[in-house]
């Protein structure tokens, strides 16, 4: 299929909006005073955060133009709402796919603003934030320190560090976001929201009985959608991975209980039961948790044997990005690397 034959999926995204302000669950209950509070330390502690990422990760970025905001679960899903629909434009056409697809997509991200602690937006509108914008969902970082029993004040500095990471790799590095956001067009492009799997979810999990399940085997197995997966795949886990990495290497001299929030973050990861769990596995997040071990491994193994000056060779152009190969065993890419310098 050429590219002039491919077309974007039909999305009703005022639908999904309002179906997924209709399901977002409400936070934790927190009075007032304490609710100021956690506002003022994330945006304090996102600020601090980046003389101490760009410190250990030893890369210069802006730091104006991608701003810091402190949200809600339905602010969340607005700005996801806002930039989606951006990245994938409505139909000119409004049809019952639309508005079944867009539903569907809305309860998904209902289920997301329950989870995400922080997100670099990347895709944000260019008239709203043109670098993009680092959001910091202040009810889940809430929820997760109390169910983690942490403390407070090193889980918030700990969870800007690893989000201003992020800010800086895609502002220190702007390529990268035209980098994804080409690709996730070409996935968009080559895929038919209209096919009965996305249509009926519930009853393709049922159908497949105790198989393993992501929205990933709806879409076209083609050689560009495999390959293009591949290539995302790869620069994804290098980003989640190096996040990790950087926020593990600001250690107990900033954070004092780094160790014990990383203990115990790693099991809340793996440790999700049943319903939970299910839709987990559908939305490939088991592939995101594989990712962040994946890239972190690949970064400690390049920064052991090339230093994180050498690792940072990996942030130049697409073709300093490992393969997916090279992900898997980083001794390849260092070589490749070594070849080429």
């Amino acid at each position: 299929m050429t590219s002039a034959e491919r077309t974007l999926p039909e999305l009703d995204w005022s639908t999904a909006a309002a179906t997924g302000v209709r399901l977002v669950r409400p936070g934790p209950r927190v009075d007032a005073t304490h609710a100021t509070k956690a506002v003022a330390d994330l945006y304090q502690y996102a600020e601090q955060a980046q003389g101490l990422v760009r410190d250990t990760a030893r890369i210069e970025a802006p730091t104006d133009t991608a701003p810091v905001r402190v949200v809600d679960r339905t602010a969340w899903l607005r700005c996801n709402v806002e930039s989606l629909s951006g990245l994938l434009p409505v139909s000119e056409r409004t049809t019952a796919t639309g508005h079944i697809t867009g539903a569907q997509i809305g309860a998904v991200l209902a289920w997301l603003s329950t989870k995400v602690l922080g997100q670099f937006d990347l895709f944000a509108p260019a008239e709203v934030a043109p670098g993009g914008r680092l959001l910091l969902v202040v009810p889940n970082i809430v929820a997760a320190e109390n169910e983690l029993g942490v403390d407070p004040a090193d889980f918030r500095l700990w969870v800007c560090v690893h989000e201003e990471t992020h800010r800086v790799q895609f502002t220190a590095y702007p390529w990268l976001r035209d980098y994804l956001r080409d690709h996730a067009r070409i996935v968009a492009e080559l895929t038919d929201v209209g096919a009965p799997g996305w249509q009926d979810l519930s009853r393709l999990i049922s159908t497949r009985g105790g198989e393993r399940l992501t929205l990933l085997d709806l879409l076209p197995d083609t050689v560009d959608v495999r390959s293009t997966i591949e290539r995302v795949t790869a620069v994804m886990s290098v980003l989640e991975g190096h996040a990790d990495v950087v926020m593990d290497r600001v250690g107990p001299r900033v954070i004092r209980s780094v160790g014990q929030i990383r203990r115990r973050f790693e099991t809340r990861r793996d440790g999700r039961p049943g319903l939970d769990r299910l839709v987990r596995r559908l939305l490939g997040m088991d592939v995101k948790l594989a990712q962040y071990r994946d890239g972190a491994t690949f970064c400690r193994h390049a920064i052991n044997t090339v230093g994180i000056d050498g690792l940072n060779r990996v942030f130049e152009s697409p073709e300093t990005l490992p393969t997916l190969a090279e992900l898997h065993e980083p001794a390849l890419w260092v070589d490749r690397m070594g070849r080429t310098s």
